[in-house]
C-alpha cells in the first residue's frame, strides 16, 4: 500500500487564515494609535510573519505529517501561508485605504514627503517623489503589492526556515526485507 501524505494545502489555508488574521489586528492596531507609515512599528509585523510560518512547519511536522518535514514540503507549505495570509491582509488594506479612510493615503504620501526633505531632496525633485508614492500608495497598487510581495516574502523566509526544520524520514528502515 502507498504511504500517502498529508495535504499541505489544507495546513496552508489554515495557518495562513490565522496569519492574515494576525495581520489584520496588527494593521488595526497600528491604524489606531497613528503608527501608520512608521517603518519601525511595520518590522514587528515581520516577526508575527516569520512566526507564523515557523509555527506551521512545526506543527504540520510534528501533529500531522508524523515527524517528518522534508524541505520541499516546508518550503511550499510557507509560501503558501504567506500567499493566503497576504491575500487575506492586502483584502483588508485596501477596503480600509479605499473606504474605511481614504486620507490615510494623504498621509503616507505627506510622511513620504517629510521624509524626503529632511534627506535633503531638491524641492524639484518632490514632485516625483509625491507622484511615485501615490502610485504605489492607491488602494489596488497596495492589493496587488502586497499579494506578490506575501508570496516573494514567503518563499524567502520559507527557503531559510524549511531548512531548519526539516526533518526528513529514514531512507531504508529493514521492512523491505520482511518475510510475508
Amino acid at each position: 500500500m502507498e504511504n500517502q501524505t498529508p495535504s499541505i494545502g489544507k495546513s496552508a489555508l489554515t495557518y495562513g487564515l490565522y496569519l492574515g488574521l494576525a495581520l489584520i489586528v496588527y494593521s488595526l492596531i497600528i491604524y489606531l494609535i497613528g503608527l501608520t507609515g512608521n517603518q519601525g512599528a511595520s518590522w514587528l509585523s515581520y516577526v508575527i510573519i516569520i512566526g507564523m510560518l515557523a509555527y506551521a512547519m512545526m506543527n504540520y511536522r510534528d501533529k500531522v505529517n508524523g515527524g517528518f518535514l522534508k524541505y520541499g514540503q516546508g518550503v511550499g507549505l510557507g509560501t503558501l501561508t504567506a500567499i493566503y495570509g497576504g491575500v487575506l491582509s492586502s483584502v483588508f488594506t485596501f477596503i480600509l485605504m479605499k473606504y474605511i479612510d481614504p486620507a490615510l493615503i494623504d498621509q503616507i504620501v505627506n510622511k513620504a514627503l517629510e521624509d524626503a526633505m529632511a534627506k535633503g531632496t531638491p524641492e524639484e525633485q518632490l514632485e516625483m517623489v509625491e507622484k511615485m508614492v501615490r502610485m504605489f500608495t492607491s488602494p489596488m497598487a497596495i492589493l496587488l503589492m502586497g499579494i506578490l510581495g506575501s508570496g516573494i516574502m514567503g518563499a524567502i523566509i520559507s527557503l531559510i526556515l524549511a531548512a531548519i526544520f526539516k526533518k526528513e524520514p529514514p531512507m531504508f528502515d529493514g521492512s523491505q526485507f520482511e518475510e510475508a
